[in-house]
């Protein structure tokens, strides 16, 4: 191992590594182009999804490429413009993969937030992040009722029972008014994507602005580290309010 390291290390060309991405990694990347819409172009598995309650979902980079297009639109229409923040309060579901990815493609930081989190951890992480909108779920939705300044826009992946607030908005039903075509807003590699707080373990959290650049990063890990093949599936437990699950 140590001797495939130092060979790697040797003979590693930047040059050589950035050309995996399909844009310039410096000058003009997105997120979400180099992580679905380039695969897009095929029938290929992006995400095997299994509920709590059993339901199955097979959903393919196209269905993805098309889903975060229509988040990408919908945050065009609220007025949320590159560079700004947007949060997810969701567990492991589909609806998640669209809010980040979609983000991403709109150019807006994606903020994840923990869904064990209270009122308060989440209070302090909004306020640090200012947050255009809220993406969160029936079961997280009422924490958000606790806070001093409660979110101006949450749209919320629910259950057909739950009673929507007066300024929510139905994840599925405003999803399905827009269009699934949307170019990608292009960034530069120092131009933050997500935007991670520590645990707070030693004084209140601090948020962490993950630049484009961190994308070598990543494909690095996941070759080197983790020894992931293009035919391999992966399954991560991971939280995604946290940097692994993400």
């Amino acid at each position: 191992m140590k001797r495939k390291y130092v060979d790697h290390y040797s003979n590693f060309d930047i040059n050589e590594f950035n050309k995996f991405f399909d844009g310039d990694i410096n000058n003009s990347i997105n997120a979400a182009v180099e992580c679905c819409d380039r695969y897009a172009d095929s029938d290929k598995v992006a995400l095997y999804w299994e509920g709590v309650n059993g339901e199955e979902e097979v959903i393919t980079f196209k269905k993805l490429k098309d889903e975060t297009s229509r988040l990408a639109n919908f945050l065009v229409a609220q007025g949320v413009k590159p560079g700004e923040v947007i949060s997810g309060l969701l567990p492991r579901t589909p609806e998640l993969l669209y809010t980040i990815l979609g983000a991403w493609k709109a150019g807006v930081i994606y903020q994840p937030l923990f869904t064990a989190f209270g009122p308060k951890a989440i209070e302090q992480r909004l306020n640090s992040s200012q947050a255009k909108i809220v993406f969160t779920d029936d079961t997280n939705r009422a924490k958000l009722d606790e806070l001093p300044m409660k979110p101006k826009k949450c749209v919320l992946v629910r259950s057909n029972d739950y009673q929507l607030a007066q300024d929510d908005f139905d994840f599925h039903k405003a999803m399905t008014e827009q269009s699934v075509d949307f170019t990608p807003v292009m960034k530069k590699g120092e131009d933050t994507f997500c935007l991670l707080s520590t645990s707070g373990t030693t004084g209140l959290p601090k948020a962490v602005p993950v630049p484009l650049f961190a994308l070598s990063s990543f494909k690095q890990y996941m070759d080197l580290a983790v020894d992931l093949k293009p035919t391999d599936r992966f399954w991560n437990l991971a939280d995604p309010g946290w940097a692994y699950g993400l």
